[in-house]
């Protein structure tokens, strides 16, 4: 009988071995040529791109996708690392701008593990998986026989950085407000032109550079609204705050505009919520001289000749966001800011006293809560002082669709009692 040699077991697990480690080996191999290969790769350039100019078609549709091509096969097929690989691409759109601009709106498709070619490629979701869209605009310029990218922008950019774009946002946008005609003397605003008027709106006056002086805002905007006690409109004394040239001054007239002059007030200050005051012996000024942090922190002024001007003291050195100020005689003055209380001096600043806001029991009760907690003007009549008390930035307290104040009047300048509630007259025109 002839005897079987059985293969020995050892051999073949050798040989599985080898061929284990051989494909391990290949494995790495590939991978570190791989990561090689991918360290070697440069995405293709689109800022400085060029492409020879053709004479037979030389348009810069047919430049854009030239390039176009070319930018895509750089980001096809194994040697483009994952993070920048597409499979295929197209074109959805080629739309011609202005001076050498086209706008480029593309499709792209990317393979499952490319996730990161969204991010670095800019890429757009759409509602069909892996498949995303982009969006340039390139503007092409022709030298020396080649047609270059010069500039690289998204569809926004280009359109912030337009003319018409630059000259729609460098347009002042204005708040107008319609004439008081209830006041027989007042200030007006019309086609960015300041006036005042002395018989209810028969006659305008223009105030020389107003417009310019006392309604432009820092950032050159227009606040056409001039609340009560931000200026004076009688026929003995007409007068603006005004801001120009890093100075504020006073622009008056004392003949009922017929003439106008200006007087420094103060090397400084800013514009912001402004108060005049005419007594019998003075004129009082208060703007802000300082803004830091958002606040503007103020400062009073008065003259008897309006001509020399001098500091008047404050309830607080550091006295902000004022909401009225407003002085009644020589030696009375009020001032109110961001609360429910104000200041009052009655020996012409010497001292302060302050006091809570006067409000109506029945208001409250009413409603639940007080909605008058800004003081917004003073002002006195035969003898009485009247203060009328606002509801502030947030109000929202209205009547038929109209935002209603508080009136209170006092006898003594310093008790007040409730009178009514009066319609906010304030209302914006086209």
């Amino acid at each position: 009988m002839t005897e079987k040699r059985l293969k020995h077991p050892s051999k073949k697990m050798n040989l599985g071995i080898k061929i284990f480690l051989i494909i391990t080996v290949v494995m790495v191999l590939c991978t570190v040529c791989t990561a090689f290969v991918w360290s070697q790769y440069k995405a293709p350039q689109i800022m400085g791109a060029e492409v020879p100019a053709d004479a037979s078609d030389n348009t810069i549709e047919s430049i854009t996708r030239k390039w176009f091509e070319e930018w895509s096969d750089g980001h096809e097929g194994w040697k483009v690392p994952p993070s920048y690989r597409l499979k295929d691409t197209e074109i959805i759109n080629l739309d011609s701008l202005e001076d050498g601009y086209i706008e480029v709106h593309y499709r792209a498709r990317i393979s499952w593990w490319s996730q990161k070619a969204v991010q670095n490629l800019e890429l757009i979701s759409t509602d069909s998986r892996n498949v995303y869209e982009g969006q340039w605009v390139l503007k092409w310029q022709e030298e020396d026989g080649l047609w270059k990218i010069t500039e690289v922008l998204s569809p926004v950019q280009y359109q912030i950085q337009s003319p018409e774009f630059q000259e729609e946002i460098n347009k002042p946008q204005t708040d107008h407000f319609s004439y008081d005609s209830s006041k027989k003397e007042a200030p007006f605003v019309k086609d960015g032109v300041l006036y005042v008027t002395y018989d209810g709106g028969m006659n305008f006056i223009e105030v020389p550079d107003g417009y310019e002086q006392v309604l432009k805002t820092p950032n050159g905007t227009y606040n056409e609204y001039l609340p009560d006690g931000s200026c004076l409109v009688t026929s003995s004394l007409t007068a603006f705050a005004g801001f120009s040239g890093g100075k504020t001054k006073l622009i008056y007239s004392t003949d009922e505009g017929k003439s106008w002059q200006e007087s420094i007030i103060y090397e400084g200050g800013y514009y912001a919520n402004t108060f005049l005051s005419k007594t019998d012996n003075f004129c009082y000024v208060t703007f802000a001289v300082d803004r830091t942090g958002g606040s503007d922190y103020y400062g009073s002024f008065r003259s008897s000749d309006l001509t020399g001007w001098e500091s008047v003291s404050l309830p607080d050195p550091l006295f902000s966001n004022a909401s009225c100020v407003c002085w009644t005689d020589d030696n009375t003055g009020y001032y109110a800011g961001s609360s429910d209380s104000y200041y009052m001096t009655k020996d012409a600043g010497k001292s302060y006293e302050m006091y809570s806001l006067p409000h109506d029991n029945d208001i409250i009760a009413s409603l639940g809560y007080n909605p008058y907690d800004c003081m917004e003007s003073i002002y006195q009549e035969e003898g009485i002082t009247y203060m009328v008390v606002g509801q502030g930035d947030d109000g929202d307290y209205a009547r038929n669709g109209t935002l209603l104040k508080a009136l209170f009047k006092s006898e003594d300048g310093i008790h007040f009692s409730f009178v009514n509630e009066i319609e906010d007259k304030t209302s914006e025109a086209g």
